[in-house]
């Protein structure tokens, strides 16, 4: 019998020459958890004792836990047959005071590897690409990432997600110097999936993309990471990775355009009939524009800013107070001018631009956003209050009026 491979970076897979069985069947969830701990465990002896503290809590366990795990243990020899015949009972074996992995089938396992490769890295000054692609490439996803709620689990899977991520941070920048940006964009596209805040990994994930001229794909990108920073996080991408984003959309054009070409890009394509709703990034480059124009015309223009909260101070779930905010933002767009202009700005929050409205006009504009909503969509543990405040900072500074 040739060695077992086993993988638990990722799905928990063990191969067999041509044969495999995999944990991707929740209903067998215990089965594979014993498995992957007689494995991970392989040098030694486990106690039944400390196998059924790992398999049940002790409001889990029945009046005869020897029992449930002597019958956990028939299942998993017969799903370790399906290797070959009679692989389970060749492989683990009963001991007087527990059981075993049988050392005398020897096993390749990913995470050896990793480790053999990252203290490898760790003792030496030179950083070496191969070693440090072999070891990326080796975590095809966090360790036993379908058991990842047991508790002996998470403290190793967090061991591996962090060497992973710091030799990532190390190599992307060595892959940017060679311009091996399709590797770039293979190991941030599987990245981001474990760490969908981390800008860093995001900027590289861009600048790869627009390297290769692909920038619809870059603004793609930006465009998921600044939604999901905004909605969970309730902020916005921090400056280089806006800089990054402007890049790609200044050289979106690599050709001259026509007049009848460009014509046709600025055409709002599917345009809604009511109030333009933008991203946070374009709204305040209109915002910049406007105090532009404010400035030379002295024109009065007001900005709206629309909150919500649960009722009685209760925290929404991400789920309502997401459903919330499109309900709101679709509130605000049949409730103002095709000429005004709103923009999410935080997790619970959206910004109304106002133009050629004065203090009063704009508290009514606020107020009949909020009527809408409550007419249009279910009022029940929401609370929605408004400030208005003039667009000029001098202005705001002799302002008197309330916030509602």
């Amino acid at each position: 019998m040739s060695n077992l491979i086993v993988n638990m970076f990722g799905e928990f897979i063990i191969r067999a020459e041509d044969r495999s069985i995999s944990g991707d069947d929740n209903r067998a969830k215990k089965l594979w958890l014993l498995l992957a701990y007689l494995i991970y465990n392989r040098h030694r002896v486990v106690k039944q004792s400390e196998l059924i503290d790992i398999l049940w809590s002790e409001y889990e366990r029945g009046a005869n836990p020897s029992g449930a795990l002597k019958t956990l243990l028939y299942r998993v020899r017969s799903l370790l047959d399906g290797l070959w015949d009679g692989a389970g009972k060749q492989l683990i074996v009963c001991q007087s005071s527990g059981y075993m992995w049988n050392s005398n089938y020897s096993v390749d396992l990913d995470y050896e590897e990793f480790n053999v490769l990252n203290e490898r890295m760790a003792s030496s000054d030179e950083f070496v690409l191969e070693d440090a692609m072999k070891l990326l490439r080796l975590h095809k996803g966090e360790f036993l990432q379908e058991l990842s709620s047991e508790m002996w689990v998470m403290p190793i899977a967090t061991y591996y997600h962090n060497a992973y991520i710091y030799t990532l941070l190390r190599t992307l920048p060595v892959l940017w110097e060679n311009r091996q940006y399709e590797d770039i964009i293979e190991l941030c596209q599987k990245t981001v999936v474990s760490e969908p805040y981390h800008e860093d990994i995001y900027c590289y994930y861009m600048r790869a993309y627009i390297a290769m001229d692909k920038q619809k794909e870059a603004i793609e990108i930006y465009q998921g990471l600044s939604d999901k920073l905004l909605s969970e996080l309730g902020v916005i991408p921090s400056e280089e990775t806006r800089s990054i984003y402007y890049e790609a959309l200044k050289s979106i054009n690599d050709h001259t355009l026509t007049i009848d070409m460009l014509h046709d890009q600025l055409q709002e394509k599917n345009a809604y009939p009511g109030a333009l709703i933008c991203d946070y990034d374009f709204f305040r480059v209109l915002y910049y524009s406007m105090v532009r124009s404010v400035m030379r015309y002295s024109m009065a223009v007001h900005l709206g800013l629309i909150t919500i909260s649960g009722k009685n101070d209760t925290e929404l779930t991400v789920q309502k107070r997401e459903k919330i905010m499109e309900n709101l933002g679709t509130a605000i767009r049949n409730s103002v001018r095709r000429s005004d202009a709103g923009a999410r700005c935080s997790a619970t929050q959206y910004i109304v631009m106002l133009p050629r409205a004065n203090y009063e006009d704009s508290c009514m504009v606020c107020e009949r956003i909020i009527k809408a909503y409550y007419n249009g969509f279910s009022r029940l543990d929401v609370n929605l209050r408004y400030e208005v405040f003039p667009i000029l900072l001098e202005d705001r500074e002799n302002f008197n009026g309330e916030n509602k």
